[in-house]
């Protein structure tokens, strides 16, 4: 590959998780010429990641709804809420044709399976290539700077997650809302075959904490842990495999501060998935809202394209969106967290910054002084 790429793509979308692939899935369907940017160059082996029932339309929308379910990742109908003394299942529901049900999907064959479906929609997929920098053209975003050269874009989509890549290099603001909050998680062979274990996952609250498990094919269980209060793993919050002495996975760590980037989209960029917000996975479809976030960010570039005199205007309004999705979750889990036994200090803090953000959207046009603060 030559140094100097010469192709102006219409999209280039960086990281290749769910939100980016997403992205590029929704971009290539509409038209536009897509180029997809994945510094991994393989899947790897990765815990499991639970799907809420609403994530199938979505599923079925990027055509991918087939080969996910040919997978034969394992479907539950609800959770076990193990609170205090007190045990109860909690169904997902279902409507006049059949039982919602949820996935606990192998995170490396999910990341594959649309990965595949990005190519084949017509998306340019670049493995093991990672972004450097953005390239400006004047105020706006022009493109992506790699090892390989520049690639040349009208828009770019940060999809990168927590790393946050973009928001970084144009040194926007991000508001955070919660104490500092790190989640733990792995996965943990069993020794029997799950349904002699769980059978569906199992959602535990305590003192200011909560564990997460939930069975990853025949003989694994996945579970993430998280103490709202300390950022130390606490052995009490493992589930009884890892503790019992069976092999399991190191420990991973990941930062799930609750955060919001503004704004969040801007001139020849948008940020999608973790890399526009985040709150911890108690939220329950974070994978989910995610990949609606691509799609919803892919229908914005379009009609960008379309009429570039609305440019402004169709940003703002992905902003908005974002903002709202991101004060709703938040307000979901202040409820969730405070009928805990003790609840975390720090929830009406976050409940007023979220207010706070609600009532005074982002300021999403933004000047190169800002860009250059």
């Amino acid at each position: 590959m030559s140094n100097n790429i010469d192709a102006v793509f219409d999209v280039i979308v960086v990281g290749g998780g769910p939100a980016g692939s997403a992205t590029a899935i929704a971009c290539a369907g509409l038209g536009l010429s897509t180029l997809l940017l994945e510094s991994s160059d393989s899947f790897g082996e990765q815990p499991g990641e639970s799907l809420h029932p609403g994530i199938e339309p979505l599923f079925h929308s990027l055509g991918v709804d087939a080969e996910v379910n040919r997978a034969g990742f394992p479907r539950h109908s609800g959770y076990m809420l193990h609170s205090g003394p007190t045990s109860a299942f909690q169904a997902y529901g279902a409507d006049h044709r059949r039982q919602w049900l949820g996935y606990q999907a192998d995170r490396a064959t999910l990341h594959r399976i649309l990965n595949e479906r990005a190519a084949a929609s017509g998306a340019i997929v670049r493995r093991g290539e990672r972004a450097h920098r953005p390239a400006m053209r004047g105020d706006a975003v022009g493109g992506v700077v790699t090892a390989s050269g520049t690639y040349t874009s009208r828009y770019v989509v940060d999809a990168t997650g927590p790393r946050q890549w973009l928001r970084h290099h144009l040194r926007l603001p991000c508001l955070r809302v919660s104490t500092l909050l790190v989640a733990h998680y792995g996965w943990v062979a069993t020794g029997k075959s799950i349904e002699d274990t769980v059978a569906v996952p199992e959602f535990r609250v305590g003192d200011a904490a909560w564990t997460w498990t939930a069975p990853v094919g025949r003989e694994r269980l996945a579970w993430v842990s998280l103490d709202l209060l300390d950022r130390r793993l606490k052995k009490h919050l493992l589930p009884t495999a890892v503790t019992g002495g069976l092999s399991t996975s190191p420990p991973g760590a990941r930062d799930v501060t609750w955060r919001v980037v503004r704004p969040c989209a801007g001139p020849g960029y948008f940020m999608v998935g973790d890399a526009a917000w985040l709150v911890d996975p108690a939220s329950s479809h974070g994978v989910l809202k995610s990949m609606l976030s691509g799609t919803v960010a892919a229908d914005a570039i379009h009609k960008s394209l379309r009429g570039a005199s609305e440019a402004s205007r169709i940003q703002e309004g992905y902003c908005a969106w974002a903002e709202d999705t991101f004060c709703a979750d938040v307000a979901a889990l202040v409820s969730l967290y405070s009928g805990m036994e003790r609840p975390p200090f720090w929830l009406s803090a976050a409940s007023e910054a979220a207010r706070y953000i609600a009532s005074r959207p982002s300021a999403w046009a933004f000047s190169s002084k800002a860009m250059k603060a």
